[in-house]
């Protein structure tokens, strides 16, 4: 429940691998999983096309629990590597996510199965670089000159959407493979979360993978990546792996109303702004000024007004399915004759947390209709039901995600703010308390697609300024 679990899948299923044919990701030394990938002609339509086959098994911890997760795709693409069609099957923990693109001249149209629930989404393609299968072959063909960035786009099979990427020949550097100093050359690839460090041998074989979380990946053969890594431990637990210490204490982080701190971190572009929280970048570090709405001070405009105000945070979206006749029904009950956001929203609060049980085995974003049935998950599932209630009810609403400090320490974690009017409340369903409190810090927000698409904190350290529960 506090860690962005898609955020690791999402980087580790990414086509990296198109001249090797089986990666070992390790964690802290601890193997988990592996990533595979096969290339071949074939045909498609009857044209003769290059078909990528691949699959990425993460065999890990989150919150205490065993986690697995599955991604197979195929991606087909002409002899330059533009894609023509790419299929995605992901499945966790009982649950799957499947889906199909064709890509047109202009535009890509996706069919999405997620839970079974069936939906469509066109989007145009890109501008500013091209979509590709395999990064690698942008360096391997273009004339790079080191440390200049080629920009790219990659399809994001968790959030249908397009994200986009760079690619950086840095040049030869000292490495290390299972204990042996090599040297090889280094080529960086970024996104808006995170970097990764792909380094290449003279024949272009991957020798080493620096991803994302601490994950190193190494090639390996069938045999060792076939082999079930350990059963779990904390050392492979993704909750803790990529949770940050403060440099000191925070008791009872959950009643502070006022929190000012430092986060160093390369990684960190930019931070949002606005009623709840301050970001300044400095020279040495981001200074958070963190003050959510107290709630006892104003109770808000009524839904209606509130909803005229902001109607583009009404409308169904991603796994939001708000605009369904099962959600608008329920949304009513649960609110009854409760007519202002603030006593709205916390209604839709109380029922999410009461009706949801905690389920940290499942890897796979789900529409909220597939949450509601089984009325389990992590916490972007309890976000996702909350955001979709609210929205249902009327209540302008988005989703927030970022970190949350727990027993001291900060983790990742999703929740849900609602629009009273004037000002952003934060709802966070995996909790009774109404009250949001200062100890969660928001790195990214919006839909599906742009709240799960902030930086990763990778290497960041957090010092505490002041802590205030007053």
């Amino acid at each position: 429940m506090r860690h962005l679990v898609f955020l690791c899948v999402g980087f580790l299923s990414s086509a990296l691998y198109a001249d090797t044919t089986y990666l070992g990701l390790y964690l802290q030394g601890n193997k988990i999983g592996y990533s595979s990938y096969l290339s071949a002609p074939s045909k498609l339509d009857g044209k003769v096309v290059t078909k990528n086959d691949s699959r990425t098994v993460v065999d890990a911890g989150l919150l205490g629990s065993a986690m697995s997760v599955t991604m197979d795709s195929t991606t087909w693409t002409t002899k330059s590597g533009a894609p023509l069609r790419m299929t995605f099957d992901t499945e966790s923990g009982g649950r799957s996510s499947k889906l199909e693109a064709l890509f047109n001249s202009k535009s890509v149209d996706m069919t999405i199965v997620n839970g079974g629930i069936k939906s469509k989404r066109t989007l145009p393609l890109p501008v500013g670089g091209p979509v590709v299968d395999d990064p690698l072959t942008l360096v391997a063909h273009s004339k790079l000159q080191i440390g200049n960035a080629k920009p790219f786009y990659v399809l994001d099979s968790s959030t249908a959407s397009f994200m986009k990427n760079t690619v950086q020949w840095m040049g030869r550097t000292r490495t290390s493979v299972n204990g042996k100093p090599i040297t090889a050359t280094l080529i960086r690839m970024a996104d808006t979360r995170s970097a990764t460090d792909v380094y290449v041998n003279e024949k272009w074989d991957i020798v080493r993978v620096d991803g994302p979380m601490g994950v190193v990946m190494l090639p390996v053969s069938r045999r060792v990546a076939l082999t079930k890594p350990v059963k779990y431990n904390s050392a492979t637990d993704l909750s803790i792996s990529t949770s940050i210490k403060p440099d000191r204490q925070i008791d009872d982080a959950s009643d502070l109303l006022h929190l000012k701190m430092k986060i160093v971190c390369n990684s960190i572009d930019s931070i949002p702004s606005d009623s709840t929280q301050t970001a300044t970048k400095g020279p040495t570090g981001w200074i958070l000024d963190i003050h959510p709405a107290r709630l006892q001070d104003n109770p808000g405009l009524t839904i209606a007004k509130s909803g005229a105000s902001k109607p583009e945070w009404l409308k169904p979206s991603l796994n939001v399915p708000c605009d369904s006749k099962q959600f608008i029904t329920l949304a009513a009950k649960i609110i009854a004759e409760k007519n202002t956001v603030r006593d709205a929203a916390f209604a839709i609060q109380s029922y999410v947390y009461q009706n949801m049980r905690p389920n940290a085995g499942i890897g796979v974003l789900r529409d909220a209709t597939e949450v509601l049935a089984t009325k389990e998950g992590v916490c972007r599932d309890y976000a996702t039901l909350t955001l979709t209630l609210l929205r249902a009810a009327g209540i302008p609403a988005r989703l927030a995600s970022g970190l949350v400090s727990w027993d001291g320490t900060f983790y990742y974690h999703v929740w849900t703010e609602a629009w009273d009017g004037s000002r952003w409340i934060g709802v966070d369903s995996t909790t009774d308390r109404a009250q949001i409190s200062a100890s969660h810090i928001k790195l990214g927000e919006g839909n599906i697609e742009d709240a799960f698409s902030f930086n990763f904190l990778d290497k960041a350290k957090i010092e505490i300024l002041e802590a205030d529960k007053e």
